[in-house]
């Protein structure tokens, strides 16, 4: 006769169980995120070293800076961090409002697979799409460089116009200091930028302004009151009064 005894169900897991399985869960999820960063940055040296190795066959290199492919970094950043960060945790119950059933380990790990491979397609996108072009500024001109080819070149000579601006910036008292050389493909120069230490910057810039005053290329300036008192306080007084020189007309 059959017993109408309820079954019992599946016995619970032991505390130190959880806390291990939602441990390697975050340890999953932040190990992966940050393997994945640190691949992309390990991608982006080895590919900078040819453009490295023209660099310092160039003289009197005055100034050098990156210009990278803003969308390809995006979606690099987002197969990067979005999966492990989203899918790892829910799969090992790390949450707590778990939305869906504990997954078995099998399809954990199945997750934890397809996120390393999402992974590491995201450290494939920023290698292979978001290769940085270098661009190099010197006395006689500015040619910008991609896997140690150059892309482009034109001398001061051939620039149609200069933009120079020392205005306000997007925050509340704070101030930016533009200078940007146009070319007749479209391509600019954008040779003062925010991460240029200024005492550096000024006196190179200097020489470069000299170039393109004698060479008579149109310029467009703004100055706001204040601007270049407050971008230049880390200057002597005549090397402010030389960056005054140079944004101005």
């Amino acid at each position: 006769m059959a017993s109408d005894a309820p079954k019992a169900g599946p016995a619970p897991e032991p505390f130190q169980a959880t806390v291990g399985r939602k441990a390697l869960g975050v340890a999953l999820a932040f190990g992966l995120t940050l393997l994945g960063l640190f691949g992309l940055n390990a991608v982006q040296t080895l590919l900078d070293k040819p453009n490295e190795v023209v660099v310092a066959t160039i003289p009197d290199v005055l100034l050098l800076w990156r210009e990278e492919e803003p969308s390809a970094y995006f979606w690099a950043f987002v197969l990067i961090a979005f999966p492990p960060l989203a899918l790892i945790p829910g799969a090992f119950g790390v949450s707590h409002r778990q939305f869906v059933p504990l997954m078995s380990p099998r399809k954990r790990w199945a997750i934890v697979a397809v996120s390393a491979a999402l992974v590491a397609a995201g450290v494939g996108v920023g290698g292979v799409f978001g290769r940085a072009e270098v661009a190099v500024a010197t006395p006689f001109g500015v040619s910008w460089l991609k896997d140690g080819k150059p892309q482009e070149y034109w001398s001061w000579g051939a620039a149609t116009s200069i933009a120079a601006a020392c205005v306000k910036g997007e925050k509340a008292g704070d101030f930016a200091l533009n200078y940007d050389v146009a070319f007749p493909s479209g391509r600019e120069a954008n040779l003062a930028r925010p991460e240029d230490k200024i005492a550096d910057l000024v006196p190179r810039l200097a020489v470069l302004d000299a170039r393109l005053r004698a060479g008579g290329v149109p310029r467009f300036t703004s100055v706001e009151p204040g601007c270049v008192e407050q971008v230049g306080r880390p200057l002597t007084p005549a090397e402010r009064e030389t960056l005054r020189e140079v944004v101005g007309r």
